[in-house]
């Protein structure tokens, strides 16, 4: 099964739209996941029918920062579990195949000082149910030193708490092909840091 998850910066941006209607058709998604779509959810919304899909669940946006959208397809059938700005928690049933999983789809906290609630949080939805568990998306963290580029090295800190709460939650990298970084701040020379914050973990 494809899924898709991507930071679209603005959902309600003419570009950011045909970029994902176009990466959608590229790649047939079941479970098309949105971060940062800086719109109300009533808005997001309205994308299900170009996108294809027959579910939706959104969480608004706080101003011009973050929101959440889930588009899934008609196949699924999906229990929404739980939402707030971090995450939407979803128990899916695949009618083609006849499986039951859950997942978590997220959004890290993006302060330092706040990240441990994100692990916090992660830590609590591990006891909501037995089936298997895929929790994807931007993690706004590390796990290694070596998925950290820039001139200053990541603080040790913050990465042993994001792996310790995966070993908590009894999840495990799933892995990935291509370019190693997802985040690239856009700055030249010494002043660019690129960061493997997207990951997909699972915990079978």
């Amino acid at each position: 099964m494809n899924l898709m998850f991507w930071n679209c910066g603005g959902g309600g941006n003419r570009r950011t739209v045909r970029e994902v209607l176009a990466l959608s058709k590229a790649n047939s998604p079941k479970l098309v996941f949105l971060r940062e779509t800086r719109q109300a959810s009533e808005k997001v919304e309205k994308l299900k029918w170009r996108l294809g899909m027959r579910g939706f669940c959104g969480v608004g946006s706080d101003g011009l920062s973050g929101g959440l959208a889930l588009f899934w397809d008609e196949s699924l059938q999906v229990t929404v579990l739980d939402s707030c700005a971090r995450y939407i928690d979803v128990l899916v049933d695949d009618d083609s195949n006849g499986t039951r999983w859950r997942a978590t789809f997220v959004y890290g906290e993006p302060r330092v000082e706040n990240r441990h609630l994100m692990w916090d949080h992660l830590s609590r939805l591990r006891a909501v149910s037995q089936v298997p568990w895929l929790v994807c998306g931007d993690f706004n963290e590390a796990l290694w030193q070596h998925e950290h580029l820039s001139r200053s090295l990541r603080a040790e800190g913050q990465m042993t708490a994001f792996r310790d709460c995966l070993l908590v939650c009894e999840l495990e990298d799933l892995g990935f092909s291509g370019l190693p970084f997802t985040y690239d701040n856009g700055q030249q020379g010494d002043r660019n840091v690129r960061v493997r914050l997207d990951r997909v973990c699972a915990d079978e």
